[in-house]
């Protein structure tokens, strides 16, 4: 049986002892909200959080309203990539799994006892809607070359400087068409925030973005 948000947050947070000796304890994960029927917990959005993924930037402190927004949002397009059947090859996650830190990113997944599979998954399912925004939207993105010559205005324009104003204008042709296909998708599939359930949400793990870097 599927359970709602508002059942599921009866839960509301999962507690772990963190030293029994001294009564210390932490939250580790929380119902933050729901996209359809399926409940959106705070430890999904901390990993896409940490992974840089799914419209998120890796950054440390608590998880905030905005990136809960943000992560919601995304939840549209990855139910119709499923829908679409939109398919990730074996060999592009493993890419994306070396771009992320590959051993040492599995390393500090173990280290804060957050399942290496789990944080793959996510690296599919952002590679997944990435396809669907390339067959829904970049593919269909069409900029000419007086478009361009509008963007840049008078004067001489090297190639370099008439490829990022294509580049640019492309990406805005694709954001605005994406916006509009969200709103759209908002009225189809509702989101619900758990009622009383306010951020900014302490993150329940990180994974050390410093390392991450090197």
């Amino acid at each position: 049986m599927r359970r709602s948000a508002a059942v599921v947050a009866g839960l509301f947070a999962l507690l772990i002892s963190g030293r029994s000796a001294a009564g210390e304890a932490r939250v580790v994960d929380m119902v933050l909200g729901e996209v359809g029927t399926a409940p959106v917990t705070l430890s999904e959005v901390a990993l896409a959080r940490s992974l840089g993924v799914l419209g998120l930037v890796p950054t440390t402190g608590p998880i905030t309203d905005a990136e809960l927004t943000r992560y919601l949002d995304a939840q549209l397009a990855v139910r119709e990539a499923i829908q679409l059947a939109i398919d990730v090859p074996a060999v592009d996650v493993d890419r994306a799994w070396e771009s992320a830190g590959g051993a040492a990113l599995g390393a500090r997944l173990d280290a804060v006892g957050v399942d290496r599979a789990w944080a793959r998954r996510l690296l599919e399912t952002n590679l997944r809607v990435e396809r669907f925004l390339d067959l829904r939207f970049r593919d269909f993105a069409f900029v000419t070359d007086l478009d361009v010559d509008e963007a840049l205005g008078a004067g001489q324009h090297d190639e370099a400087e008439r490829s990022s104003a294509r580049e640019r204008l492309r990406s805005e042709i694709v954001a605005r068409a994406f916006s509009t296909w969200q709103e759209d998708a908002r009225q189809r599939v509702p989101i619900r925030r758990v009622t009383g359930v306010t951020g900014p949400w302490p993150a329940p793990f990180s994974l050390d973005l410093r390392a991450r870097a090197k």
